[in-house]
């Protein structure tokens, strides 16, 4: 019988010691989402000119999933879809509005036992009487687009503003960390740049001032060509210039933070996450420019690079829904992995993101668990395609190496692994994956709520 108790008494230290390692290990989280950042924006993804050295870094030190997508073409559907899980078609209301009373990734977690925090820009619903950020699980919350602690008036007015906010929320990020770190966190660290207008600071620009832009070093004619209009309508030189600076300052403040974690010996158990809302912002006419700003601005500088994709923000080609999408983990994730098999969608980052950190996984969500892909390249991927329908009149699915496209009763197919830029519409020759995917996205379509008019 002493042997029997002394056994079980050693199960049970033994249960209460894992139960503590376990505890111990939950990774912290930090989850940095960029403002209209194309997927070419970055020197890791092949801008001719940014430099991004440290998030250059940080892919050399974590995981890039070439297949990443975000579920909306811009800013309130593809952040509400990040948060909760599920596709903004289905689920929001015309405003993007996030219901509080559903799970939400801060307040999955924060159940889970993180201390939970969002810095920067929210734009899920209206930006005044809205939800406030407690409502979703968020402890401590500094924000600008909606309700909650927010700049004064009188800090807006200033013409570098913008370009001064970025430094402030990595200092609250950083001082959180500091207060935080003998306990899990969870950081939703949401910049403004690359969002125009781009009007960087003398010290920011001074990084490019040498710049001379050459429009044939860019690669995907879709880029040249688009530059080609900008060059046409103002100065490209000058342009490319803030743009550059605007990604590179961004960059310097990611260092800054990366820095930190070094500092405090956290960076060895701190999931760091960095992607963008949606593909680089779209640029009018002149015309449309002079109507939203009242002026005609001195620059049209909104150049961003979708890569080797077609269109932008705005677009559900893949120019508006592919993001760089880099994950780093040291503790787990092997340095310098590029995953170009796993499709992963904004829908599948909170439950991906849930079970990493031993929470449970909400059901009846779009998105799917995807972390041990993440974690190991391995297991199952996606087992459901991807759908947007955030554009009225246009439903998009990516399904393996296809990309179906139903636009006011067109239906068009592209193997976007052989053809990025989606140029060459492929239905006719694969008539059996052309059924398949058209009664797909008519599907798709019925079970969505009938979309107000705005």
């Amino acid at each position: 019988m002493r042997v029997a108790k002394l056994i079980l008494t050693g199960l049970v230290s033994l249960s209460v010691s894992v139960v503590a390692f376990a505890k111990a290990e939950k990774p912290n989280i930090i989850f940095i989402l960029a403002d209209d950042l194309g997927y070419g924006d970055l020197g890791v993804t092949g801008h001719p000119y940014a430099m991004s050295p440290n998030l250059d870094r940080l892919a050399s030190e974590g995981l890039r999933i070439e297949n990443a997508y975000v579920s909306g073409a811009w800013c309130s559907p593809s952040r509400a879809a990040l948060m909760g899980g599920v596709y903004p078609a289905r689920e929001f209301n015309v405003t993007h509005t996030l219901d509080y009373n559903k799970p939400s990734m801060t307040s999955v977690l924060k159940d889970a036992g993180y201390t939970t925090a969002h810095y920067g820009k929210w734009h899920i619903g209206p930006k005044r009487e809205g939800p406030t950020p407690d409502m979703y699980g968020i402890d401590e919350a500094f924000i600008t687009n909606g309700t909650g602690p927010t700049w004064p008036k009188e800090a807006r007015k200033d013409p570098h503003y913008r370009e001064k906010t970025t430094p402030h929320y990595v200092d609250l990020t950083i001082d959180f960390m500091e207060r935080h770190q003998d306990k899990p966190f969870f950081v939703n660290l949401w910049v403004y740049p690359t969002h125009s207008y781009i009007n960087p600071t003398k010290e920011q620009l001074a990084v490019y001032k040498d710049l001379e832009v050459e429009i044939n070093d860019f690669e995907n004619p879709l880029q040249r060509e688009f530059l080609e209009f900008v060059s046409q309508h103002g100065d490209i030189q000058d342009a490319m210039r803030a743009y550059c600076a605007d990604v590179t300052a961004l960059d310097t403040e990611m260092g800054r933070l990366f820095d930190a974690l070094d500092e405090l010996g956290l960076t060895e158990n701190t999931i760091v996450i960095f992607t963008s809302d949606n593909g680089p912002g779209p640029i009018g006419t002149e015309e449309s420019i002079i109507r939203r700003y009242g002026e005609r601005p001195t620059l049209l500088n909104n150049v961003g690079s979708s890569g080797p994709f077609r269109d932008r923000k705005i677009s559900l080609n893949d120019g508006g829904t592919r993001v760089p999408f880099i994950v780093r983990w040291p503790a787990k994730i092997a340095a310098g992995r590029f995953d170009q098999s796993t499709l992963f969608g904004g829908v599948d980052l909170m439950p991906t993101l849930a079970s990493i950190a031993g929470a449970e996984v909400p059901k009846n969500i779009d998105g799917e668990d995807l972390s041990q892909r993440l974690v190991t390249g391995e297991g199952k991927n996606r087992s459901l395609p991807l759908y947007w329908n955030d554009r009225p009149g246009w439903s998009t699915m990516r399904d393996k190496q296809w990309k179906a496209h139903l636009q006011k009763g067109e239906f068009r197919l592209f193997d976007i692994i052989k053809d990025p830029s989606e140029s060459s519409d492929v239905s006719k020759q694969n008539p059996e994956v052309s059924d398949k995917y058209l009664r797909a996205l008519r599907k798709w379509e019925a079970v969505l709520p009938k979309q107000k008019k705005k």
